[in-house]
């Protein structure tokens, strides 16, 4: 079991944070230039404690469907000598994990040989992927026959620590793995109660993961490596990068890089059967997965996060509690901005609220909490039930409008709410989801109703900075939310930004939430939306089907390297292709046979797909041309 933790970042001070760089991908016209950001080291514990007493453990999400990648099969040798199989203490360990290697890479489209001596690594030709797992110890024939199928271009798959021991399983050093992974530093992180790694949006090991997916491990010693740029990262359970204890700086969990000579390495600093729960051990192997497509030069395409080719996505979350009254000045700044938000109100607080409900509707959508603000996780189901209809029809008496929204009270929700809220008509919650990533989550009903979209919240609100905290300056929520917005937009994520009519007294606590959002909208790579909205593009999203098409398939250009189909069953608008290119290869992308604008990202390109009506599909293929500009 993880430790306790509470659910919301909070900062401790500057000298705590930890620097890393994020290459943040093309946004807008052209490529965007890599950006150093600051992560807040964070403690959860002190920003929600009603959690500590909640009833009922919420649901976990359902699993979204993996990348689609380019079907031509490719050759692996997998290096399994008897040698490595002796230095493990359980004679069925080695044996075991091999097996797990064999059927991803059978899985990933390759085809298998098992080698297990320095001369058949020696003849590995340079379009033979090399894969040694769990391969502490290396003679030196090995090593250098594999340095030399480095240097031939060729590529190469490890795990852990490959190579730090010699022919006789003697101590030797990091040396290997530093080279493979080409890093700085590595550094080992030893057995913690709580192991973590997380995955950005925009790196190679990323398709068919969530922004800032956090994938738990079971707490066996393993390797941290020290790179520049963009990365997955040991992370704490709050996402934040935990390096190595001995002050190293050194924080890769895993690397995907090309080599000087043409090939592509991929080295993973964990073992493919560390997994905390099955639920990790699918995450895991997704990135796993991705680092063996990489290292074989396969094409992989996914439908981008965020529509309109934004990196990231804010949501301005309101709560119409008590003082009711100071949403209405709220809202006229923010539709000033044209910063849309998102009304989550308490059906007793709007008795004597006039003429609110217009003013609401003019800055973005009408939610709902509950109509007396009393929690409902752990309550039986039927009450849930009647509870959460007495809230939609209080709204709609009020302003009109059938609430999609709920923000439970606490943030806490169950199954049964999940479950109470989708009959209601809902189509998402805004709560808590144990930091499990800084996207939304899809949760499934039963019967033949469609999710409910959690949109999870990882940014402090006013209640955590002027209450918990005991802040007196505006700017310190000001502050609260660009120290959240930089960490989201570094994941890719959703970034809320919440506050409460109650706290909301004074101009200068308004001026801090609108001008937090609208700071989002000059910075230009963020999609600002509703909660509604963003929930609705998740879905869609996530209903949207991404395959490969054979070269030579009715519609594919001839001479077109590879191509994938989309189709989107209830429409997609704003959908782009995130497509990670290994090969770096020459080309141009058409979509159904045009030639289309498009950006390219150090991994690959991006591909707009143009409005796609509900059933309709689109095909992107690459085509070869010896003009290959950027795309414009």
């Amino acid at each position: 079991m993880p430790p306790k933790r509470d659910p919301v970042p909070r900062a401790r001070d500057a000298a705590s944070w930890l620097g890393g760089i994020l290459l943040l991908g093309t946004l807008g016209a052209g490529v965007v230039a890599a950006a150093i950001l600051l992560w807040e080291n964070i403690d959860l514990r002190q920003v929600v404690p009603e959690l500590a007493s909640q009833p009922a453990a919420p649901p976990m999400p359902v699993l979204g469907a993996e990348a689609s990648a380019a079907p031509e099969p490719f050759e692996v040798l997998l290096f399994a000598s008897p040698r490595n199989a002796a230095w493990f203490p359980d004679d069925d360990y080695h044996p075991a994990a091999i097996r797990g290697w064999r059927r991803l890479l059978e899985a990933s489209g390759a085809r298998v040989r098992v080698i297990a001596r320095a001369p058949e690594l020696a003849a590995a030709t340079p379009d033979q992927l090399l894969v040694l797992p769990e391969t502490p110890c290396l003679s030196d024939e090995e090593r250098e026959a594999l340095e030399a199928h480095i240097r031939r271009g060729g590529s190469v798959v490890a795990d852990w620590a490959v190579g730090a021991r010699d022919g006789a399983c003697r101590w030797r050093g990091w040396e290997v793995a530093m080279a493979l992974a080409d890093a700085e530093d590595l550094r080992e992180i030893p057995a913690r109660e709580a192991l973590f790694f997380t995955v950005p949006a925009g790196v190679p090991l990323s398709p068919g993961l969530d922004p800032g997916t956090r994938v738990g491990l079971r707490p066996d010693p393993s390797l941290a490596a020290r790179i520049p740029g963009a990365r997955v990262y040991w992370s704490d359970w709050a996402l934040n990068p935990a390096p190595d204890e001995s002050g190293g700086g050194a924080d890769a969990a895993a690397v995907a890089r090309r080599t000087e000579e043409g090939g592509r390495i991929a080295w993973f600093g964990f073992r493919l059967g560390q997994g905390a729960t099955s639920r990790d051990s699918v995450l895991l192997e997704r990135a796993v997965r991705n680092g063996v497509l990489w290292a074989a030069g396969r094409a992989v395409a996914q439908i981008a996060p965020w529509p309109h080719g934004a990196r990231s996505a804010l949501m301005v979350s309101v709560d119409v509690e008590t003082q009711a009254g100071n949403a209405g000045p709220t809202a006229e700044l923010l539709a000033r901005e044209a910063v849309p938000a998102t009304w989550f109100t308490v059906s007793r607080e709007l008795e004597d609220a006039g003429d609110l409900a217009p003013r609401l509707l003019a800055a973005g959508e009408v939610a709902a909490q509950t109509p007396d603000h009393a929690p409902v996780a752990g309550l039986p189901p039927g009450e849930q039930r009647v509870r959460l209809r007495r809230a939609v029809s209080d709204l709609e008496d009020w302003a009109g409008v059938r609430p999609g929204g709920l923000r439970p009270p606490e943030e806490a929700f169950d199954v049964a709410t999940v479950e109470a809220w989708g009959r209601a008509g809902g189509r998402y919650l805004m709560a808590l989801n144990d930091a499990r990533s800084g996207s939304p989550e899809l949760h499934a009903t039963t019967g033949d109703g469609a999710p409910i979209v959690l949109l999870p919240r990882l940014v402090k609100d006013d209640y955590n900075v002027f209450v918990q905290e005991g802040a007196i300056r505006s700017d310190r929520l000001a502050e609260a939310y660009a120290d959240g917005m930089a960490k989201l937009r570094a994941l890719g994520g959703l970034a809320v930004l919440s506050a409460h009519t109650q706290m909301l007294d004074s101009p200068t606590r308004r001026d801090a939430l609108v001008r937090s959002a609208a700071a989002a909208r000059i910075q230009g790579d963020w999609w600002l939306a509703s909660g509604g909205e963003i929930a609705d593009w998740w879905r869609h999203r996530a209903e949207a089907r991404v395959r490969p098409v054979l070269p030579g398939a009715e519609g594919v250009p001839d001479g077109a390297r590879w191509a994938f189909e989309i189709e989107a069953p209830r429409g997609l608008a704003g959908g782009w292709l995130e497509l990670v290119v290994p090969e770096g290869e020459s080309g141009v992308p058409v979509r159904d046979g045009e030639p289309v604008a498009y950006e390219t990202t150090p991994w690959g390109l991006r591909v707009p797909l143009g409005p796609l009506g509900p059933g309709e599909r689109r095909r992107v293929a690459l085509v070869p041309t010896p003009d290959t500009g950027a795309g414009g």
